[in-house]
């Protein structure tokens, strides 16, 4: 067998393939160069997007007291998916390791829950203002009563424009009355006035 060295093999390649080779390998490492840049881009946008993402839906999600009492812990529980302008508000029971719902907002935004004792029986109803969204400000209102364990809606009321309620004895007759302060726009030019509602024999009716 003929040996052939180093100088021989370099004599015995044409001096155009050599440069062709050498352009070849030098086109696979830019290749494999823009291709690690692109796999790189990727997964950095892949990060920030997971990132970004839970930090949303961290945003929609939270829990908040109502209220602790012999019953359990009374919670408001404010969600929204990322996919929806719907709201998923609820108020929870929980005692231990039961949890009753006691109400869903259905679709509303639930922005207070006031909680007192409107009939002097010993059990605070629930009284919840939501928002219904739009830019028309509008609100509703929902009272719950405490029946045989279980909370069930006795009065309902919506259409009060940028609404807000409270519960105070506003007589001062030793006894508290719901009080929704409201813009009427039934009226020419719209004014700020104040509904009044008592509570009496299991029915709110408005008093003044």
């Amino acid at each position: 067998m003929k040996n052939i060295s180093v100088n021989n093999v370099n004599n015995a390649i044409p001096a155009a393939e050599t440069k062709s080779a050498v352009n070849e390998l030098s086109g696979c490492n830019s290749v494999k160069h823009r291709v690690s840049k692109r796999q790189t881009s990727c997964l950095l946008a892949l990060v920030i997007a997971l990132l970004s993402h839970s930090a949303l839906q961290a945003a929609l999600f939270e829990q908040s007291d109502i209220s602790v009492s012999k019953k359990g812990r009374m919670l408001l529980e404010r969600k929204q998916t990322d996919d929806s302008i719907a709201r998923l508000d609820r108020i929870l029971l929980k005692n231990g390791s039961d949890t009753l719902e006691v109400f869903a907002s259905e679709g509303r935004a639930i922005e207070q829950v006031l909680e007192e004792d409107l009939d002097g029986d010993g059990e605070r109803e629930l009284l919840v203002q939501m928002d219904l969204g739009g830019s028309g400000g509008f609100k509703e209102f929902a009272l719950l009563q405490a029946k045989d364990g279980k909370y069930l809606p006795i009065w309902e009321e919506t259409g009060f424009c940028a609404g807000n309620a409270s519960i105070v004895d506003g007589d001062d007759e030793g006894k508290l009355n719901v009080y929704i302060e409201y813009t009427d726009t039934d009226v020419k030019p719209p004014k700020e006035t104040t509904a009044v509602f008592a509570l009496t024999n299991g029915q709110l009716k408005k008093i003044k």
